[in-house]
């Protein structure tokens, strides 16, 4: 689970790293520091080193309710979120699909399934109730990538 914060956090690192780069200036080739620098902040290239930071069907946390909705950024998807957000967010997991048609479907299917935990008048918020939370545990067990 990581908070939005956290996330952030990775990004204003990456963004300091780019501009010392930048600044000194490379003997070399710019996009190998570029590269160079994500590793250094991130440990690995085009991963972020962040759990779930891949397109999916996405669970989010605030207080008492989490969210289900489908992006290919679900940190991004976060931002709109968080601002005068009381409780704070964070990203339980992600279920990974690449087609916007699969990752449309499986969150129609979850909104199904668990329509008796909807809020009244939010379509993708639902109560933090156990029956939710344990569905997202034996998922992220089976389904997070290492």
């Amino acid at each position: 689970m990581t908070t939005y914060g956290e996330y952030q956090g990775l990004k204003r690192l990456t963004a300091q790293y780019r501009r010392k780069i930048r600044s000194y200036g490379t003997y070399g080739d710019p996009t190998e520091a570029m590269i160079e620098a994500e590793s250094t902040v991130f440990g690995y290239v085009g991963n972020p080193g962040l759990p779930h930071h891949y397109a999916g069907v996405y669970f989010i946390a605030s207080g008492p309710f989490i969210k289900i909705g489908e992006a290919t950024d679900p940190y991004e998807r976060m931002r709109p979120f968080h601002g005068g957000n009381p409780h704070g967010l964070e990203l339980l997991h992600v279920i990974a699909e690449d087609s916007k048609y699969a990752r449309k479907r499986r969150e129609d299917q979850l909104h199904l399934r668990f329509d008796h935990l909807r809020l009244p008048t939010h379509q993708e918020w639902f109560q933090n109730h156990p029956e939710l939370t344990g569905y997202i545990g034996s998922i992220c067990s089976q389904e997070c990538y290492p």
